[in-house]
């Protein structure tokens, strides 16, 4: 089951192929009009060049939503890496020195407090991703968690390196996350979207009417040709919005911040 949930494209792309091929064989090849069959209205050699144009035209839409899906790749990896580069200024500011004569500064460092803070950033920033809204209201407010974090620290003499760490990380991560937000938002332009439906819809119609020199060419070549072009749209579709967690298929892994929650649930402050 789970192999098939993951072969979403393979299997609606199988589907239209048939339905193409069905629809061509049991409707068109019945239908006539003043003596012409629908199904032969042309010869394939006189559409080649259309077929050649649209797989021209799918490849440099392909080719720019790529562009995003590799930057979008490196953000969970860069994400979790500043997550990991707080937690190391964390045990260095329970370790090092601190300065300061105020009650604070002589207070030990509540553990649990900064524990439980990491904890529910790294979570907040996991759903987040996994959210359909991405509601940049739950984000940024999240992140500045993390800047409490540094305040907490700056009222207790901590090592001034360990707040500037964390400072850093926190506005690395906020640039990061503002890129996943506007990747998602901002999908690919809608002209480009009607462009692709109508290639796809003109070259269905080509080969609904397309007459064949034998018929295991016409199978072949319409089943294959609506195969190819429905699974390149519903691509570009998925590699636009790499954080659409609905599409199992084309989204971007986040196994880089997961194996960080799991770190940091097994020896951070235990």
């Amino acid at each position: 089951m789970k192999f098939l949930f993951n072969r979403t494209i393979i299997i609606k792309s199988i589907v239209a192929a048939i339905a193409i091929l069905l629809l061509k064989n049991f409707v068109f090849k019945k239908l006539s009009f003043q003596g012409q069959d629908f199904h032969d209205l042309i010869e394939l050699s006189d559409i080649t060049i259309i077929f050649t144009g649209a797989f021209f035209v799918f490849g440099l839409l392909l080719a720019g939503t790529m562009a995003d899906f590799k930057e979008s790749e490196k953000i969970p990896g860069e994400v979790a890496s500043n997550l990991e580069a707080i937690k190391d200024w964390m045990y260095l500011a329970l370790r090092a020195p601190r300065t300061g004569t105020t009650d604070l500064c002589k207070e030990p460092l509540d553990k649990t407090y900064l524990r439980t803070e990491l904890l529910t950033i790294t979570d907040g920033i996991m759903a987040w991703i996994y959210s359909s809204s991405k509601d940049s209201n739950v984000i940024f407010p999240l992140l500045r968690k993390s800047n409490e974090i540094a305040y907490y620290f700056a009222e207790r003499g901590v090592d001034k390196e360990a707040i500037k760490g964390v400072q850093e990380n926190t506005n690395a991560m906020r640039k990061q996350l503002t890129r996943a937000y506007y990747i998602s938002r901002n999908n690919f332009i809608q002209p480009a979207y009607t462009l692709l439906r109508s290639i796809l819809f003109i070259v269905v119609v080509l080969l609904l009417i397309t007459k064949f020199k034998s018929d295991a060419a016409d199978y072949f070549v319409t089943a294959f040709m609506t195969f190819l072009f429905c699974y390149l749209y519903l691509l570009v579709s998925g590699l636009d919005d790499p954080f659409d967690v609905t599409n199992g298929e084309i989204d971007v892994d986040l196994k880089p911040i997961d194996r960080f929650k799991q770190r940091l649930q097994a020896d951070f402050l235990n």
